[in-house]
């Protein structure tokens, strides 16, 4: 295991910065609502922000136009079959108990079919532990999205915006569980970003 360094830090807080901004700017855009509410452009649309600022931080790594298309692909794929564009729509489950398992099954769903695109055409052969992103990729996604799930029905007594920022939480804690894995697993370092 890599000595956690200044550098480690950067890329972490750089990371996740550009994934809570992609997120935002997306906004523009993507109008959160139910899942039934957004289609496949709309996911097309969200994997394209989130992966065009991952792609130029892992450049030296990965190769960039790789990188995007693996991530908006596997952001497609999701919502073609059913799971939607997790991150973007605010589960209609009520009950917290129900809110909390349906977010860690799509969640995990989402995450492994993620994942499995970005280590099926975006990362190299090279890499030892490519494998292992698929997983760890799920494991990251059912912790950031059903916490930010959790808050988001926890707040929505006061409004709607509530639920929108269980999802910017949820993102935030995406974008640093990724950046810890991809300086892990990808073995980036402060010479390649």
């Amino acid at each position: 295991m890599k000595n956690f360094n200044f550098a480690n830090l950067c890329f972490i807080l750089i990371w996740s910065f550009t994934t809570i901004a992609s997120f935002f700017l997306s906004l523009l855009v993507i109008e959160v609502g139910e899942k039934s509410d957004l289609e496949v452009v709309d996911a097309a649309i969200g994997g394209l922000a989130i992966a065009i600022p991952q792609s130029y931080l892992l450049r030296k790594t990965i190769p960039p136009l790789n990188w995007i298309i693996s991530t908006v692909l596997g952001w497609v794929l999701i919502t073609v079959i059913g799971i939607g564009t997790i991150g973007w729509f605010v589960l209609s489950a009520h009950n917290l108990y129900s809110r909390i398992l349906v977010s860690m099954i799509d969640s995990g769903i989402g995450g492994l079919i993620i994942g499995l695109s970005q280590s099926c055409l975006a990362i190299p052969p090279s890499f030892p532990q490519k494998w292992s992103w698929v997983f760890v990729n799920a494991i990251n996604c059912i912790l950031g999205f059903t916490i930010g799930s959790l808050i988001g029905i926890l707040t929505r007594k006061s409004s709607f915006l509530s639920e929108v920022f269980g999802l910017s939480i949820g993102w935030l804690i995406v974008g640093i569980l990724t950046s810890i894995s991809a300086n892990r697993f990808l073995k980036i370092d402060e010479a390649k970003y």
